[in-house]
């Protein structure tokens, strides 16, 4: 009886399953075979391992004296992709003659463990990610040993990485592909990616996805034209791209931006059309101090506006044009002498407008093309000709302005715009202390008649240009 005790105790200690929890290749479970657990050596049979007597558990006697069968075991859970989650396998062992005494499995390099459910972490701080092979086999009741098998988990939590070489040509004078290079690293294989351009004030001009990229050197060429195949609108553009790895971790890149300045026909606007009640504020000149208050009160009141700054002042203020833009204004050229274009040839025009572009690029990786105001308001078919020929195609004049470069005080230039003002309009003002000190009461006076003050690119679009 103390015999048959003992034998059926062993029996159900080594047929327990046990359950372990992998993290990395030297943190598979630190628990090791006690000193009897069993070691692998080659059997006499065809197909089958024996294990060592000295080294096995005890286990039960055969049920069947005659069993030379090894158990199978097969694992579930496992396959080919790549995962960001923890990934759980199961051992499943079948022995139909003698039974199953126990599983053995390992990780990568680690030490043998008894067991038949393991799971492989994917840690947040990426020390787990990689391909870890799995290693197991059972062993039955008559003491044989199954032929070890082996499976691979692969984790991958680890977003791509990327790095931005160049975009040429970086600036365009007529229609042609731009490429953009860069580096995609990654273990897990293809990169499943999708591109998309947008123009200076977030528009999207383009865009396309379900392409697929192995990791390394990457190069992507986009033509600049719109999904109906017309040319992009003069102006600057970013492309940016998101970037999905066989796993699902996501990355989006920052943006590389080209400059567009292929001629256009040119067009003049006083007004836009079929915006709703939208209102574009709009600034010329110069005087960094006004410049600064009127940022503050357009922040405060949640404004856009346009600001057409000539080259002079912009250049000699580069943290207002870094503030400009990166708060959602627009801005357009005024020119770099403030001389009547009327005056000037058709190449001192377009020279004009050509210089006041550097200092935005320069300052602030922006640039005013394509609006453009011709000092005073003066133009003629010259002036817009070559205007459209420097990538200015929008010529924007005014139906509304205070005359505040008068002086005539704070409270009659609010008053002035106030009047005058209707929907579409443009209204034309100056970068002086008298109109930095009327426009918060002409955001007021816009917001109670229910005007919204926006910047050019939001009156175009507001009207259905682009």
């Amino acid at each position: 009886m103390y015999r048959l005790l003992l034998i059926v105790t062993a029996a159900v200690v080594f047929a327990l399953p046990g359950v372990y929890t992998v993290v990395t290749n030297a943190a598979a479970s630190t628990a090791t075979p006690a000193a009897d657990s069993p070691v692998a050596q080659p059997g006499t049979e065809a197909g089958a391992m024996r294990a060592s007597p000295a080294a096995s558990p005890e286990v039960s006697p055969s049920p069947s004296p005659g069993d030379t069968e090894a158990p199978v075991t097969i694992a579930t859970g496992v396959d080919d992709r790549w995962h960001r989650h923890d990934v759980v396998i199961h051992l499943s062992a079948t022995d139909p003659i003698s039974g199953v005494a126990y599983t053995l499995f390992k990780i990568d390099d680690g030490a043998w463990t008894k067991g038949t459910r393991i799971e492989v972490r994917a840690l947040k701080n990426h020390a787990n990610d990689g391909a870890h092979t799995i290693r197991f086999y059972s062993v039955d009741n008559a003491q044989n040993v199954e032929p070890e098998k082996s499976v691979t988990v692969k984790i991958d939590t680890t977003p791509p990485r990327f790095e931005w070489r160049d975009v040429t040509p970086g600036v365009i004078d007529h229609v042609r592909a731009v490429n953009f290079r860069f580096i995609i690293r990654d273990i897990g294989g293809p990169i499943r990616l999708s591109w998309r351009v947008t123009d200076q004030y977030g528009t999207s001009a383009a865009s396309k996805g379900g392409l697929e990229r192995e990791p390394g050197w990457r190069e992507i060429a986009i033509t600049p034209r719109y999904k109906n195949h017309e040319a992009f609108m003069p102006g600057l553009y970013r492309m940016g791209l998101t970037l999905t790895d066989q796993a699902g971790n996501v990355t989006v890149t920052g943006t590389r931006a080209f400059r567009n300045y292929r001629p256009a026909p040119a067009r003049v606007w006083r007004h836009v059309g079929g915006a709703g009640r939208r209102v574009a504020l709009t600034f010329d000149d110069g005087g960094a101090g006004p410049w600064a208050s009127m940022l503050n009160t357009l922040r405060a009141y949640h404004a856009h506006a346009t600001f057409f700054p000539l080259g002079p002042y912009a250049a000699a203020s580069p943290s207002l044009m870094r503030r400009t833009v990166a708060e959602g204004h627009a801005v357009g050229s005024h020119g770099w002498t403030h001389t009547a274009m009327t005056r000037q040839s058709h190449g001192a025009v377009r020279g004009e407008w050509i210089r006041s572009e550097a200092p935005w690029w320069n300052a602030a990786g922006a640039t005013p093309v394509p609006y453009c105001r011709p000092p005073y308001g003066d133009y003629n078919g010259t002036t817009v000709a070559a205007s459209g020929s420097a990538g200015f195609a929008r010529v924007i004049l005014w139906d509304v302005d205070p005359q505040d470069w008068a002086q005539p005080g704070s409270g009659v230039i609010a008053s002035r715009v106030l009047s005058h003002v209707h929907p579409g309009a443009i209204v034309v003002m100056h970068l002086t202390p008298q109109t930095a000190a009327a426009l918060p009461a002409i955001l007021r006076g816009l917001r109670g008649r229910g005007y919204k003050a926006v910047s050019l690119p939001e009156l175009f679009r507001a009207a259905g240009y682009r």
